[in-house]
Order: C-alpha cells, then structure tokens, then sequence
C-alpha cells in the first residue's frame, strides 16, 4: 500500500480521534475554575489536595459509594440481610444501596489500575472519568454516519453533536461524576452494533453484531436507570422494520406473495431473534422482573413529571429540579447544538424518506458496483486515467459533463430504512418526553446528532453528482459543517471555561467540625441539595437528599423552615430524624386520608407527649393503642441529636421549600415566597448617602435617626415586576430621582415594606412601617460601610429560616447555635418544649458571604 492510500484509509480515524481531543479539551477547562478571577478566592474552591470542589452536587454520591466499593466490596457501607445498605442516607432506616454500578466499578478500576504506575486520588479520577467517556460519544456517532453515507463531512457533524452537545456537555465535563457519562456514549453503542446486524449479509455476523448490541443494552441497565426508554426503541424499531419494509417492498413492486419467505430473508429476521433472545437472557441477569416496573416507569414518566403531586396528596418536588423544568423550544434548540443541527435533521427526515418512496437502481450481485464516485471520476476532466480502457472512457468525456442520479440500490434502501424508522421513533418518543422536563434533552440529541450527521453526507453526496468542480463541493462543505459545530462548541467553551465548584471550604469546614464535635448518631437535616455532600464529608446520616427527594419530606423540611412555630418545627425534625415516614405511615392507615393526617401531626408535633396522646384520642378518636403506634413515632423515648444545617443558597431556594411547606392538601396548591438578596455599596447622592441592591430594587438613603427607629437609613424597594435587575441599570438622574422620593416623598417608584428589620453594631432592631405592604426588608449594616439587604415576603418575616439564618436565632427557644462559616450556620434542636436554653441577642454579619 503506497503512502497516498495509507494516508487516505488513516484519515477518517485520525479525524476522529482530533475530535475526540477536542470536546474532552473544552470540557477540561473546569480545572481553571474560570467563573473566580480572585487567585485567592479561587483556592476558596479547591479541596485539601488543590483539586476543584465536584462541580455537582450528586457527584459526590457516586463519589461515597466508590469509596465503599474500595474499602468493602460492596456499594453500601454496610450489608442488612445480604443487601448493600446505605446507613447514611434517608433517616432513620437508610436505604437500599440498589444503584448502577457501572460508574462506580469503572471509578474503582481506573484508580486501581492508574495506581499500580502513579499516586492518584479517587477525587482526581472522578473528577476527569465524565470528560474521558463523554468525549468517546463522537467515536460511534462518526463511524456510523461515516459507514451510512460515505461522507467525512456528515460523520464530522455527527461526531461533534453527539459529543459537544450542551445538554450532554453540560452533564459530563469535569468535575461532574454522574452516571450522565454513559447516557449517550451507550445508546450509540447499541445503535451501532445493531445497524451493523442489518447491513451485514452473513447469518453469522448479524448474529455476532445482534449480540454485541444487546449485551451493550445490558451494560446499559447497569449505568442509569432510565434504561427502559432504549428497550422500547429498539425492540420498537425492530418489529416496525418488517411493515416499513413490506410497505416499500410493494411500493416497488417487489414480489410478496410468499409472506414466510419474504420474512426469513428480510435484513432485520435474524437481527430481531437473536438480539430478543439474548437481551431477554442479559436483562434478566442484570435488572432482572424490575425491567417491567422500569417500563412502566417510563412510560408512565413520559405523561405525570408534571404532576402537582407525587403518586400521593404531597406535593411532587421534581416540579423544584431545574432539569425537569419544561423547556422552551429555544431551550431545545440550545441545548440539542443550535438551530442548524436541528434543520439538518429535518431536511434529512425528508431527504430519506423521499429516496426510499423510489425504485432502487439495478443492483447486479455477481459484479461489483460502480458507485457515484466512480461516475464522478469518469465524468470529470481532473480524472487520470490508470488503463487503456478507462482512458477510452474517459476521452469520450473530455468535453462534456453529465450529471448523476442520486438513487440507492434495494440494499441500500434496507439498511437506511433501519435507520430512518429508529432515528424517527426515537425523535418523537423523546419529544413526547420533552413535555415533562428539560433532562430529556440529553436524550434528543442522540438522533437528531445522527440524523444531522446523515442528513449532511446525503445532501453533498447529491450535490457532488450535479456539480463538476469538487472544490465547490468541499467548499459548500465546509460552510455546512462550520454552520453546525460552531455554536455547540463556542456554548460548551462558555460553559467550562466560566464554571465553579459546587461547594466550597466554608461548607466543607463545618462538615469536617460536624464530624468531629458531634456524635456519631446525630442526623443533620437541611433541604435536599446538599444532603450527599453531607454525608460523604461529614460522614452523618441526612435527613432529606437527592435520593429521598419525591416523597413526604419535602413537604415537611419545607414546612419546619417556614413555619414561625419553633416548637412545630423542632417536632417535624425530631420525628423525620427519628421515624422519618412511619408516622405519617401509621397515621394514614387510622385515618385512611393524607389530608388529615397531616392536620393533626401539624397540631400534634409541637406538644409534649402527654398533650399529644390527649388530642389523639380525644380530639381524633384513637384508642390509646392506636395512639401509643403514632405516638412511638412522633415523640419516641430515646431520640438522635439532629443538627439543623443553613446556608445562603437557602435564600433563592425558599421559593420552593416555602411553596411545599405550605401545600393545600385540599385543593393540591401553594405559594411561592422568596428572599431576594444583594449587596450594596455606598455612595454620596446631593449629599445624601445613597445604597441600592440592583438585584432586587432595595433602596437606602440617610435620615435622621427619627426616622428611622434609631438606624442613619431610610429604606424602601422597587417593585419586583418593574425591576431591570441590570447592574447599570440606574442613571445618576435615576438614583436622584429615587433619593428624594425615599427622603422626601416625592414621587410614586418606591413602596415601603411591612416591617423593616436592622442590623448595626451587632444589634437588631425592627419596626413596622406599613400594614398594608406583603414586603419586608432586612438590611445589615457591614463593618466595611456596605449593605448587605435582603427584600422577602412578609409571610416569611417570622418563618424559623428568618430567625435562625437571618436574625442568628435571635429570643430563639427551640434551636441552639453549634457553629458556623461564613454564609452557613447550624443548629442544635431541642428535644421537648420549654427546654432551657441560653441563647445569644447578639446578631452576626456575616450572612452575605
């Protein structure tokens, strides 16, 4: 083989592999943390060894259970019954360590395995493995385009989508150790191994490859439990390749009378029977009877994410999780590649199913076919001929030029009917899914990446049979192929490159003082997002985290935060850390309705147990077994100590734990209340000085002290629907303007709240100014000058995440100050009403950081 054709058959692989590079390039950027241009805060994100903090939450999960797999063997840190048992998760019973092992054997391997050469930390493998696998998505979306069509061009584009694609990217660049990684890496796998069943001609080989796909659709299983959504695809898409095939068959006028023979010698038989057998074989060692439930799981989810509910009368807090959001379609848009990924596609929807609806071209078995290229090289003057006869040839088309047809052979047509009926299936099935959540996008990249890929080698297959001059071609290629990878990889670079950690040494510092100074029992709630890195630090069991989030408790974490019952709340926290859903369980069975067993576990936690067992059986009607069953549950004997964790990031969430803890269960409703934080400087405006938070409109000017109930501040706010949250938003004629309406009066821009609440010299103090405002405004006044404010519904003024977070648990009677970090507090919880308490009036500062 001379150098020429090596360099030719090399190239494709060798493109492939510089594409690899690149996406796994963007998605290392994490390591800079480019989003922190402060040197010295940036060491603020990095752990002990310099390593960035995981860049989501989740990841360190994964990242526990890996360490449990390397010191036991098994994915709990302890075994119940001979079942892997996370102790640590979900109070006070733990749970099931049942997870996808995949990510968390590969982990253990690759750190093994790099071991033996190097020293390296489990964190700095989990922190690459998601950009090294993620970056292989491009490997099978690139060959298989490639082997489609014939196109370097379409298989480049293919190759870049399924691989850079921002829903993708986003879930699997560094630092993020999430199972995400294989969620297209292994559809594709399986694509490829069961396209390449249908192509090829030998009984053996579709075994072989039919073989390889299932056994990748079982690996599947073993990665994310969303697996179910590719059985339906490819069972689906096989079992509809016999009528598509039928139809086009008698489209083209094949004959079908023998229906058994037309079925035995159609491409997809052998394909369908062997991979049906041993996918069944493999599920049912993998996943076993939990496939069906998985399926229906599926399905089901593919209608009911939106739910208000979850499969009960409490509220569904996946309606909270940004990823289940319901996208917009520029959101789709974005996140599948840009728009012209998503034209392609669609041009290839119809560029295929219009070449299908034609006859194929003769196909002669017995000698080799001359393929479009070919023709092209006869018909072209740049042609050299290599003998006598191809120059005879190629002489009697010296001075003209005759375009091609662009028609596929019957075999052609079987194979991309495979694709078309997979690549459309999956495309509708995932956009049904699309109405219930954002995280399906990750999903419909899949084949609009292929589709994309295909649609773009068919078109310049076409135009390369109607134009002579190629470099037009590789011209009108390039453009095509620049127009779809541009945009994913600009947005990918933006991504990486402006990224944080998702903690940082604050919180790892009280987590690490957690496991130290408290007991080995205690229990540490909070609300959900934080709960596995709580665990995986501070090595404490959690109340409420992202593998307990769709159940009871978001209802009641949310309803001991924004409740201004402090005894209610402590109550809601000694029962969740000591019986967690038993009580609720057991009251239901008495009471057989949700609604009313929360009414009276809302009236009863905040008593002392012989004024619960009281109302239980006067008021409601319980014997006094009965009774004794809930009672067990909800003011037991011997309880845990329960730590109480808050922490800044609580002040944008409260629109959601806020909206659970007060849900109607009556007519399935709630609320939203919100904080709305920003920090301020001063500046002198005519005289005055003159604050503002330009992320939520509050404004300061100085007054007397009269008015001001002591404070040198006058303060007031901007309502939210007119607010520009722009940080130049104001001109000095606008904060002019602003100042005098505040101080004088005069004009009709700004409302003043219900109370105002003051923090200076480490003292509060708080004043209603105006009954009829559902506002309040809390302003710390910072040693440094600034202010720190913070606008929030008045229905929160009371709320124990006011007191405790905001006011530093100021005429706190139920909760005990144990430590904090800048922007992070906890709390002890007493066990019972009217426990003594000693509790500081003094306020700290420092909750902006």
């Amino acid at each position: 083989m001379d150098n020429k054709n090596l360099i030719t058959k090399l190239a494709p692989i060798i493109i492939a592999l510089l594409l690899v590079c690149t996406v796994f390039v963007i998605r290392a950027e994490t390591i800079e943390l480019g989003a922190i241009k402060d040197p010295e805060l940036k060491e603020l994100y990095k752990d002990e060894n310099g390593m960035p903090y995981f860049t989501e939450l989740d990841s360190y999960y994964n990242y526990r259970l890996t360490e449990n797999y390397l010191k036991t063997g098994h994915l709990g840190d302890t075994q119940v019954n001979g079942t892997d048992w996370d102790s640590l998760s979900t109070s006070p019973h733990g749970r099931q360590a049942n997870y996808q092992p995949v990510i968390i054997m590969l982990a253990a391997w690759v750190y093994n395995f790099v071991n033996i050469f190097t020293k390296i930390s489990l964190t700095q493998v989990a922190f690459w493995l998601g950009p090294l696998v993620g970056s292989l998505a491009v490997l099978p979306a690139f060959y298989m385009v490639r082997r489609a069509t014939g196109s370097i061009w379409g298989a480049i584009i293919a190759g870049v989508i399924a691989g850079a694609a921002p829903a993708y990217f986003s879930h699997t660049y560094g630092g993020f150790f999430d199972t995400d990684m294989f969620n297209v890496l292994l559809p594709l796998m399986i694509t490829l191994f069961l396209t390449e069943s249908i192509y090829a001609k030998k009984p053996l080989i579709k075994s072989v490859f039919a073989v390889l796909s299932a056994l990748s659709l079982a690996l599947f299983s073993l990665t994310w439990s969303g697996y179910a959504y590719m059985i339906l695809l490819t069972f689906g898409s096989l079992i509809l390749y016999f009528p598509a095939s039928y139809i086009m068959d008698k489209l083209d006028g094949k004959d079908l009378s023998n229906k058994k023979e037309w079925i035995m010698n159609n491409p997809a038989f052998i394909t369908l029977i062997v991979f049906a057998i041993v996918a069944i074989i493999t599920l049912a060692i993998t996943v076993g009877s939990t496939i069906f439930d998985t399926i229906l799981g599926v399905v089901g989810m593919s209608t009911s994410l939106q739910s208000a509910t979850a499969g009960s009368a409490y509220p569904n807090v996946y309606v909270s999780v940004g990823e289940m959001q319901i996208p917009q379609v520029i959101d789709v848009i974005n996140n599948t590649g840009g728009l012209f990924p998503i034209i392609y596609a669609i041009i290839g929807f119809v560029l295929m199913f219009m070449a299908l609806r034609k006859k194929p071209k003769t196909e002669k078995p017995d000698e080799k076919q001359e393929t479009p290229e070919d023709n092209k090289k006869l018909r072209t003057r740049r042609y050299i001929p290599k003998t006598k006869k191809a120059e005879e040839i190629a002489h009697s088309h010296e001075h003209r030029f005759i375009p091609g047809k662009f028609e596929w052979t019957q075999t052609e047509k079987y194979n991309n009917l495979f694709l078309f009926v997979m690549l459309i299936l999956w495309t509708l099935g995932i956009a049904v899914m699309l109405t219930q959540g954002t995280r399906f996008i990750e999903q419909f990249e899949v084949p609009i990446a292929l589709m994309s890929g295909l649609s773009v080698g068919l078109l310049l297959k076409y135009i390369d049979l109607k134009i002579e001059q190629k470099t037009y071609v590789k011209a009108i290629a390039i453009v095509l192929v620049l127009l779809a990878v541009i945009s994913p990889l600009y947005a990918d670079h933006l991504t990486s490159s402006q990224s944080a950690g998702s903690t940082n040494d604050d919180m790892y510092n009280t987590l690490t003082w957690i496991k130290s100074n408290t007991p080995e029992n205690s229990v540490l709630a909070s609300w959900w997002d934080f709960g596995h890195l709580f665990t995986a630090v501070a090595h404490r069991q959690v109340v409420f985290d992202g593998g307990s989030q769709n159940n009871m408790r978001a209802y009641w974490i949310g309803r001991s935060l924004s409740t201004s019952n402090e005894d209610l709340s402590a109550g809601i926290l000694r029962m969740l850390a000591n019986s967690g859903e038993d009580a609720s369980n057991t009251l239901d069975v008495y009471t057989g309705n949700t609604s009313k067993t929360v009414k009276i576990l809302n009236e009863i936690l905040p008593m002392d147990r012989n004024q619960a067992s009281t109302t239980l059986t006067g008021t409601y009607g319980l014997n006094q077994q009965q009774a004794n069953s809930v009672l067990d549950q909800t003011h037991p004997a011997n309880t845990k100590p329960v730590y109480l964790i808050l922490s800044s990031d609580m002040l944008s969430k409260a629109a959601w734990w806020a909206y659970f803890g007060n849900w109607n269960f009556e007519n399935q409703t709630s609320t939203h209340y919100s904080y709305y934080a920003a920090q301020s400087t001063v500046e002198k405006v005519d005289g005055k000085d003159f604050t503002l938070g330009t992320e939520n409109g509050v404004v300061g000017v100085s007054g007397t002290s009269n008015e001001t109930n002591g404070s040198t501040m006058n303060f007031a706010y901007l309502d939210q629907t007119k607010l520009n949250k722009t940080i130049d938003m104001f001109t000095t004629e606008d904060k002019k303007r602003l100042a005098n309406e505040l101080s004088e009066g005069t004009g009709n821009e700004l409302l003043k709240p219900h109370k105002l609440i003051m923090v200076e010299n480490n003292q509060l103090t708080e004043k209603i100014v105006n009954n009829n405002s559902d506002m309040s405004i809390m302003v710390f006044h910072q040693s440094d000058g600034s202010y720190f404010t913070v606008l929030f519904d008045s229905f929160l003024e009371n709320s124990v995440f006011t007191k405790l977070y905001l006011e530093s648990g100021y005429n706190s009677t139920r909760f005990n100050f144990s430590h904090s970090e800048p922007g992070i507090s906890v709390w002890g919880v007493y066990e019972y009403p009217n426990s003594t308490a000693t509790n500081a009036n003094n306020v700290a500062t420092n909750t902006s950081s």
